[in-house]
């Protein structure tokens, strides 16, 4: 079992940018709050769906009220998400909300485009005005991994010794994972054999990562990073890049919750 032996960590703002910019599936997660820290106290909340981006800001205008703008922006080249710019007014919320009451103007133009894996570039103009900042994910709470997981991966094997390593491997089989604030542990066994990761966990926004050392029944050995990763009630998704005395390796794990 090749991916017993082979790991390597490389750099994420690489593996970011040679995604192809298509749907959800094949971009980085941009769903997230996202602001910036310097400038607390507004921001813009993306929603990702296939190729759209929903974008909403909160923001103020010049007479320093709240003004209520959104997009449904579309996805191009270098994972950057254009569209209309849209301002909306309607009923008073405590009151009867007749949906012809509701205004919608194009204000102006929007651009998302991810610079690295937690950070963009984030224009917008309205009404002539344009505005440029540069934002990241906002962290509200860590989460917790812990669990039991039927799990696979399938990774790309390179820069092997011997060579005849190198290709893509793919496997299944049981994970078990205890995650403890910043300590994070895999346990994972499959048919041909086990590997334990260890390392320590941060969270930016909705994504975890996790960069530490791993060891394995066979012998090998080395560093790696899971990052991107993602939790729901069904499992969790990552991507890792790793190297151990044999390989070079990266490619894609995830596990789907064991029921009880």
């Amino acid at each position: 079992m090749r991916f017993l032996k082979c790991l390597q960590a490389c750099a994420l703002v690489l593996l970011v940018a040679s995604a192809p910019a298509r749907a959800s599936s094949a971009t980085s997660e941009i769903t997230d709050m996202w602001w910036n820290p310097d400038e607390a106290g507004w921001g813009v909340n993306v929603v990702l769906q296939n190729d759209v981006a929903f974008l909403t800001f909160f923001v103020y205008d010049a007479t320093r009220v709240p003004i209520w703008y959104t997009s449904d922006a579309y996805v191009g080249g270098n994972l950057a998400w254009t569209g209309k710019l849209y301002q909306t007014t309607g009923p008073w919320f405590g009151g009867p909300f007749p949906p012809a009451n509701v205004t919608v103007r194009q204000a102006g133009t929007v651009s998302f485009a991810l610079t690295a894996l937690n950070q963009a570039t984030l224009t917008y103009t309205v009404d002539g005005v344009t505005v440029t900042k540069t934002v990241q994910r906002q962290t509200w709470a860590n989460e917790n991994y812990t669990g039991n997981y039927l799990g696979g991966y399938s990774f790309r094997d390179v820069n092997c010794n011997p060579n005849s390593l190198n290709g893509v491997e793919e496997a299944g089989g049981l994970m078990a994972v205890t995650h403890n604030g910043s300590s994070l542990t895999v346990a994972l066994t499959t048919a041909g054999g086990s590997c334990t990761f260890a390392g320590n966990y941060s969270q930016t926004g909705k994504l975890g990562q996790v960069s530490g050392n791993f060891s394995c029944a066979t012998g090998a050995q080395g560093t790696f990073t899971m990052f991107e990763m993602t939790p729901t009630i069904s499992g969790f998704t990552g991507r890792v890049v790793g190297a151990s005395q044999f390989c070079q390796f990266d490619g894609f794990l995830g596990g789907i919750t064991r029921s009880p």
